[in-house]
Order: C-alpha cells, then sequence, then structure tokens
C-alpha cells in the first residue's frame, strides 16, 4: 500500500491506495508530462516521478513535499504537475485517486516551498 500525503496540511491529508494504482498513477502522469516537458525542473519531474514508479519498495510513502518545487516557479510547476494528472485521469479507471492526489497538490502552501530543494533520486525514497 501507498500514501499519498501533503504532511504540511497534517494527517487529514493523505490517502491510501494499492501499489498498482500507485504506480499507474506515476507511470500515466510521467507519460502525459513528458511529450510537453520544456524546463528543466518539468523533465526532472518526469524522470522523479518514472524512478518512483520504477521502484516498486520504495512507494511506502508519496508526499507532495517530496517534489522539488522553486519558489520563483511554483505556480507554474504546480500548474504543470495538475496538467499532466487531469491528463492522466481522463479515461483512468483510478479517476477518484488521481483527484484526491490532485487535492492534496492544489492545496499545498506556497510558503512550505523551500530554496535549494532538491530531488530525492534514492530508490529507498
Amino acid at each position: 500500500m501507498v500514501v499519498f500525503s501533503n504532511q504540511r496540511l497534517g494527517a487529514s491529508a493523505e490517502y491510501l491506495v494499492s501499489n498498482e494504482v500507485a504506480l499507474e498513477m506515476l507511470r500515466a502522469t510521467a507519460a502525459q508530462a513528458h511529450p510537453v516537458a520544456a524546463a528543466r525542473w518539468e523533465h526532472e519531474l518526469v524522470r522523479w516521478l518514472e524512478r518512483r514508479a520504477a521502484d516498486n519498495l520504495g512507494l511506502a510513502t508519496l508526499d507532495v513535499g517530496e517534489i522539488a518545487w522553486t519558489p520563483e516557479h511554483f505556480e507554474a510547476q504546480r500548474a504543470f504537475l495538475l496538467a499532466a494528472i487531469a491528463r492522466a485521469a481522463e479515461g483512468s479507471e483510478h479517476g477518484l485517486a488521481f483527484d484526491r492526489w490532485r487535492r492534496l497538490i492544489e492545496a499545498h502552501p506556497r510558503d512550505s516551498v523551500q530554496v535549494g530543494r532538491r530531488w530525492n533520486w534514492s530508490t529507498t525514497a
């Protein structure tokens, strides 16, 4: 099981899905983001999503705060990810799970974005 969360919002901002659903969500989101990725951060996001999906054991939790947002581009970065999630959700049997993940990302407070946040590329993240 995988917990999608936004620790910044507290324990009520999390939900649990099966590994299979989580993997499909990550892969589908990466697949939708890949063809439209232009900025370096967008390409890094695609690789990060793919890596998280490739490592089944590293998917115990996936928190919105793990994403390497940058303060100066946060709104554009969030819009990019939300658009990819929306495209991935279209026609998916896991639309509710995508919607709940989308809401966690939409609610992420801009003031929690840290300067210098780096991607965690560890396969045991």
